[in-house]
Parts: structure tokens; sequence; C-alpha cells
């Protein structure tokens, strides 16, 4: 983390606060063990509730009509490509998690549904290896809901270089970041925050079938607009637009109105 301090996390209370060490650069994504626990469980998420708004929403905002080829980085289940592709006609839709488990459940879901998304088993941190010829054939790519880009400081530029490189010149790629000034305002207890590298931490209940359920060490870097326009700048994009969003609202605020309760910060922007 931190050069300077390795960390400095704070409570819910602004105390000092015990955290284990956020994972390296190397370290395999600590949370594909998230998304194989909880498998067909995902799509039981409360935000799960708000795909179909969602969807309305980057459909205007990436202008994805019939034939339009979209990739979703850190898709979960594909809850997003399967409304997608059930709703435009022609879509090439392509998801990538780091989760066998989500990945399996979206296949199930689209066969479920008789929709067609290919879906694989990827790192987001090695984009263009996992898509390899695919590379640069999209019209627009995503990355949503802290599913790839949010997991650390250290390699969410390698993600975002990756989403540049996805989309085709001229293509879009949109980005929801987790909002700093959210994160810092509304600690929960046992929550913590480092208020040098931005990072939240929290060890939630997971639900997964059967009611199984486990809790997890999950580290999310959080991110101002101007450092998120900033991220996408250095590889590569020109930002067309910002406001913030919550899950299920994406559409709610027109582009440059951030409020400091929003908790994310959707971003779209342009492959020059």
């Amino acid at each position: 983390m931190s050069p300077v301090t390795g960390g400095s996390w704070r409570d819910h209370e602004d105390r000092p606060a015990e955290v284990p060490p956020v994972p390296g650069p190397d370290a395999p994504p600590f949370y594909t063990a998230i998304g194989d626990l909880q498998g067909d469980a995902y799509r039981r998420n409360a935000f799960a509730a708000g795909t179909a708004e969602e969807v309305t929403a980057l459909r205007a905002l990436g202008e994805v009509g019939p034939g339009s080829s979209v990739l979703d980085v850190g898709c979960g289940d594909a809850r997003h490509l399967r409304r997608l592709v059930g709703e435009v006609d022609g879509v090439r839709a392509v998801g990538v998690d780091a989760s066998p488990g989500l990945i399996e459940a979206g296949r199930r879901a689209a066969r479920e549904q008789d929709v067609e998304v290919a879906l694989l088993v990827g790192d987001a941190r090695e984009l263009p290896a996992v898509l390899g010829d695919r590379a640069g054939s999209f019209d627009v790519a995503w990355s949503l809901c802290q599913g790839a880009v949010g997991t650390s400081p250290v390699t969410d530029p390698q993600v975002l270089a990756g989403l540049a490189d996805a989309v085709r010149p001229g293509g879009t790629v949109i980005v929801t970041f987790f909002h700093a000034l959210f994160a810092a305002r509304h600690l929960a207890p046992g929550d913590a925050f480092d208020p040098i590298d931005l990072v939240h931490h929290h060890r939630p209940e997971v639900h997964g079938p059967e009611h199984v359920r486990a809790r997890f060490d999950l580290w999310t870097a959080s991110y101002t607009v101007r450092e998120a326009v900033r991220l996408l700048a250095d590889v590569g994009l020109t930002v067309a637009s910002v406001r913030g969003v919550q899950p299920g609202a994406y559409g709610r605020r027109r582009a440059g109105d951030v409020a400091l309760d929003d908790p994310e910060v959707l971003v779209v922007a342009r492959r020059r």
C-alpha cells in the first residue's frame, strides 16, 4: 500500500483500527472465493434487484443497439449482459469473471433464459490475455459494482488499461468507481478506512446455497472524481461524462451531478 505509511486504518469513530494486510498485486483475486461460494445465490444479493434500471441507463450511455458488441469485466453471473441480450436484438455479449462458480451460474441462467452470452473465467488484471483476438473489437466495455475495478489501488490501473485496449478506436468504456467521500462518511461499526490510500475494509457475511454462510475480508479501493478521471485519461481514454449513482439508480442524475452521499461514481469515456 502506501510507501510512506503502509496503511493508516481508522474505524467508524476515527480511532486507529487493525486490518489484515491488503493482498499484494501478485496475489490471487481474493474475491474469487466469495463468488464461488455464492454461485446461483448471487442473484439474491440486494444490489441485483436494480439490474433492469441499470441496463436501461447503460444502453443509453453506451449507445448500445442491434449488432453492438459489449464486454462486461467482473460480470458476476452476467446479470447485465443476460438482460441486455434479452432486450436488444443482435447484441454480441462477452463476460469475464475470476470466479468459476459465478461463470457457471451465469451459463446456467443464460440457458434457462435462452439467451446467448459468451462467458470466460479470467483475471481482469490479465484481460488482454483472457480476450485474445477479441481485444480491440468491442463497441462498449464496462466494469460495474466493483466487480473488477476497485479490488486494488495498485492494480486498478492495469484493469483500466485492459478495458481501454478492449474497445475499438472510438469505442466506449463505462466504469463505476466506489466513491471515496461516501466511503469515509458512512463507515459502519466493524468497518475501517485508510484515508491515505482510500481503501475500505469490512467483513461481510456472504450467503451461499443451502443456507451456507461465511465471512470474508473485503478490501475496496475508493476514488474521488478527480482521481477516477485521471486514471482513465492515463490509459488513453477521453472522459465524456461523470455522474453519481447507486445500485438500481444509474439514470437518476444528469451528467456532472455528484452528491456526497452517492456511493458510486459512474464515468463514461471513449478510446481516442
